[in-house]
């Protein structure tokens, strides 16, 4: 009968050649013996998981490639043979994602086109490499982190265009006219201004930065009354169409009425017309919020921009231009009647430039308004000198991107803005109430008194800025045929991080075998704990706490890395375990900890310090060639006697 003497492993070795022997129990001198070679097969059993070759730590894929894009390819081994190292590969992502995997050579593609601006900007994909084999299939899994890579693919798009306005001849060299604002929907786009033509003798000047167009000459020296400017605007590889700037050089104050939409003005006005560009912007850069989040709500991180930062830096303060300290007016001016207009300007660029006008305080009778977008003050109720002979208002401008910063462990219920919004119209009319466009569980608005607060728990590490989108809403269309009428602003949250996560190590305990005869200083495991906190309470720091062997001195914990490393030689004769106890610290206030152990086994070595010793060891013996039986023999012992025996 023919037994294995240890366990076989196909794919170590798969043939064995044997030579076996057959004796017979005959005399010594009479044996008889005859061989035959047995040849063994080792049949393979799916006995091996699938391996992946390590994949790249991040694949990126551009923007508007069409679908059916190859990304990268996957590749994964098996050790075993036959159907048992086929393998097929599968993508099993709870939640759709726009890939798909080539079953047999994982090669992954894209479904559709991406599109960096409106989709989400990261996808990590549950790879699975399944074997094929037999009673059950052995199958393993990885995550493959792909982002998508904006593409220069939008044009600059102008926020007004088709503008036209007077300028006053005697206007001095230098004055800014109007300002012309361009938006690309691309990430880090650095728009760049340039007139087309109109400008052939030099008198005005385009600052390629700003957009602000302005004189740099005398215009009374100008013959013409009237020209045309065209601007565009480039991100350096695309062109926006061009915009048109007639100028009219008058000699006097010239009353244009009272337009509804106002750009800007330097001792003039102008009329434009509204592109809706900024309004376009804040949708895609809310389809593009929600779209990323949904990476926080399945558990996975991600780094997301939530707008580009071209337009993501509000660090100008907006600043009147020319503020009218006094106005008269007549009791008896029909309503409607323009007052002033309130000119304010904002540094900052695109859509963190755009200016709220409104009046705070003073308006007691609610007899005036400020009309948030021009600026322009006008009488909506009847005055009376006998009742009231003076107003003072209070004027107040903002951009539309408030900024605020609250802690991550702020309680629910905390609140840390106040939105206010005024209509000048009556009774039903002028009620406004509030709501939250953007789509957040996080924050809640209160839709009388406008009051923002904390609505759930936040998570600096789940999501850090957050851009909430407020709508105000009167209470138009409850008796007339006409519709509410709503605004919008932006209200920035940052949350500021606190230290409230324990480091927490890769594996709950560790245990590792080591020889015994290791040389000191020898590494004998690598512990590893990360901490999602930012600054010092990220920062992780390790030691051997007592307790165990914490502190028998044989072993040492780097502190930085977490290596562990003999100190003193090991004996399995006189221990075979040791146990130790390893804490990952932070550096935050408070500081906070997480232990975990190591168990070390000593592999015994046979250290071989003594050979075997025969008492009565034979080293020399003689016998005569054709001996008859019972012929005498003479041997020599070890110690050198001379013996003989029949």
């Amino acid at each position: 009968m023919l037994y294995t003497a240890e366990k076989l492993d196909a794919e170590y070795k798969a043939f064995y050649t044997l030579t076996v022997s057959a004796i017979d129990q005959g005399n010594a001198g009479t044996r008889k013996q005859s061989s035959a070679k047995v040849k063994i097969n080792v049949m393979d059993t799916n006995d091996n998981d699938p391996l992946f070759d390590p994949p790249e730590d991040v694949v990126w894929v551009d923007e508007n490639e069409p679908a059916g894009t190859s990304v990268t390819r996957v590749t994964a081994r098996d050790k075993d043979s036959g159907e048992n190292a086929y393998i097929s590969y599968s993508i099993v992502n709870l939640n759709p994602v726009p890939f798909e995997i080539d079953h047999f050579s994982g090669v992954i593609r894209t479904t559709t086109v991406l599109d960096y601006e409106s989709m989400r900007r990261e996808y990590i994909l549950r790879i699975r490499a399944s074997d094929w084999g037999l009673p059950y299939r052995r199958q393993t899994e990885i995550q493959l982190k792909i982002r998508v890579r904006d593409v220069n693919d939008n044009r600059p798009q102008f926020e007004k265009v088709d503008c036209s306005g007077n300028v006053q001849r005697y206007v001095s060299i230098g004055t800014e006219i109007i300002t012309l604002s361009a938006i690309d929907f691309d990430a880090g786009s650095i728009i760049s201004y340039r007139m087309i033509s109109g400008n052939e003798d030099g008198c005005f000047a385009l600052d390629t930065t700003s957009g602000v167009l302005s004189v740099t000459c005398d215009l009374g020296d100008v013959k013409v009354s009237e020209r045309e400017i065209n601007v565009t605007a480039t991100d350096g590889t695309h062109f926006s169409d061009n915009v048109r700037v007639l100028i009219r050089l008058v000699n006097g104050k010239k009353n244009l009425g009272s337009p509804e939409r106002v750009l800007a003005d330097g001792i003039g006005s102008f009329l434009c017309r509204d592109t809706g560009v900024a309004r376009r912007l804040t949708e895609v850069l809310a389809a593009a919020e929600k779209n990323n989040n949904m990476l926080g709500r399945t558990g996975q991180q991600e780094e997301f921009a939530m707008m580009p930062s071209r337009y993501g830096e509000n660090v100008h303060v907006p600043e009147f231009i020319d503020f009218p300290l006094e106005l008269k007016v007549n009791e008896s001016v029909p309503l409607g009647t323009s007052l002033a207009k309130i000119r304010a300007r904002d540094r900052d660029l695109g859509y963190n430039g755009k200016l709220v006008y409104g009046i705070s305080d003073g308006d007691h009778d609610s007899v005036f308004r400020l009309d948030p977008d021009t600026g322009e003050l006008k009488v909506i109720g009847y005055l009376d000198r006998e009742r009231e002979s003076d107003y003072l208002l209070n004027i107040s401008v903002y951009d539309l991107v408030a900024s605020f910063r609250i802690t991550e462990n702020a309680h629910n219920g905390t609140a840390f803005f106040r939105v206010n919004a005024t209509d000048a119209d009556l009774g039903e009319n002028a009620k406004v109430t509030y709501s939250m466009v953007t789509d957040t569980d996080d924050f809640a608005v209160d839709p009388i008194t406008g009051v923002l607060t904390v609505a759930s728990g936040l998570d600096r590490e789940r999501q850090e800025v957050y851009e909430l989108k407020i709508r105000a809403t009167d209470g138009g269309g409850k008796y007339s045929d006409k519709p509410p009428l709503s605004s919008d602003a932006l209200v920035r949250v940052t949350i500021d991080d606190e230290n409230d996560n324990a480091p927490a190590f890769a594996l709950s305990s560790y245990t590792v075998k080591v020889r015994e005869d290791i040389p000191i200083g020898s590494v004998v495991a690598i512990v590893s704990a990360t901490d999602p906190d930012v600054g010092q309470g990220g920062e992780v720091r390790y030691s051997l706490v007592g307790g165990g062997d914490g502190g028998e001195g044989i072993f040492s914990v780097d502190r930085l890395s977490g290596t562990i490393r003999t100190v003193e030689p090991l004996d399995f004769e006189e221990r075979q375990i040791h146990s130790l106890t390893v804490r990952a610290r932070d550096k935050g206030t408070p500081s906070l900890s997480t232990e975990t152990s190591v168990i070390i086994e000593v592999v015994d070595v046979n250290e071989n310090l003594h050979a075997p010793v025969f008492e009565d060891f034979v080293i020399a013996a003689s016998v005569r060639e054709n001996p008859a039986y019972r012929n005498s023999g003479h041997y020599r012992q070890s110690n050198g006697r001379r013996s003989s025996r029949r």
